[in-house]
């Protein structure tokens, strides 16, 4: 027998876990998430797909009364840093989810799951932590080695943050509000400061969302 006894036990156990855990939440809670993938695979194939996303995320928004700060869409995953108003994460992420599944499933003639498991979040509950969550999210496409610059990658809220587009879409005033003077080219040079100044902060957050290089893009 492939399966014994004990690994059926860690399934049941990694099943209950997941029923039982709730997710906090109250009315203007901001959290930072992340979704990727099954196994992987990418979920954006063209430039539509990016397109639809926005799209589907920007109705989510909408109609779940919800405010983005910052996002980015990566080949395998995508990162959002959210506040809720009076309705709780979960349906905004479960009309996102599904409706981008659906609508990738029929388009590439695929069956079941596109995303791996729940979608993985984090509180954010003080101001540094929000400022430096923006910072991460934004230098995904760096990290990957995509870009050399975050303001070089088309799929996520730096341009906007920086004036040099307007999305629609990313609430710029409370970034903005942290910066005297011209707060776009001030959050440039914060996000844009890349030396080891912020490391402890990078990997806080790397730990606390559970993030690692399983989440780049191959």
């Amino acid at each position: 027998m492939l399966i014994n006894d004990n690994i059926i036990k860690d399934i049941i156990k990694g099943d209950e876990e997941i029923a039982r855990k709730k997710r906090e939440w109250y009315p203007k809670a901001v959290y930072h998430l992340m979704e990727r993938g099954i196994r992987r695979q990418k979920i954006f194939e063209d430039i539509s797909d990016y397109q639809v996303f926005t799209e589907l995320m920007n109705t989510a928004l909408k109609k779940n009364r919800c405010t983005v700060h910052a996002y980015c869409m990566m080949t395998n995953h995508f990162h959002l840093l959210l506040e809720t108003d009076d309705i709780e994460i979960a349906k905004f992420m479960k009309f996102l989810a599904n409706g981008y599944a659906i609508y990738f499933n029929r388009k590439y003639g695929y069956t079941g799951h596109l995303f791996e498991g729940r979608y993985k979040s984090c509180i954010v509950k003080d101001d540094a932590y929000f400022l430096h969550s923006s910072r991460y999210i934004h230098l995904n496409p760096v990290k990957a080695g995509i870009v050399r610059r975050a303001e070089e990658y088309c799929w996520s809220s730096y341009r906007t943050l920086i004036a040099m587009k307007d999305d629609g879409i990313t609430q710029v005033n409370r970034i903005w509000g942290y910066f005297q003077g011209n707060p776009p080219i001030r959050y440039r040079e914060f996000v844009e400061d890349i030396g080891h100044k912020y490391q402890i902060q990078e990997n806080r957050i790397e730990r606390e969302i559970g993030d690692d290089n399983l989440w780049l893009p191959w």
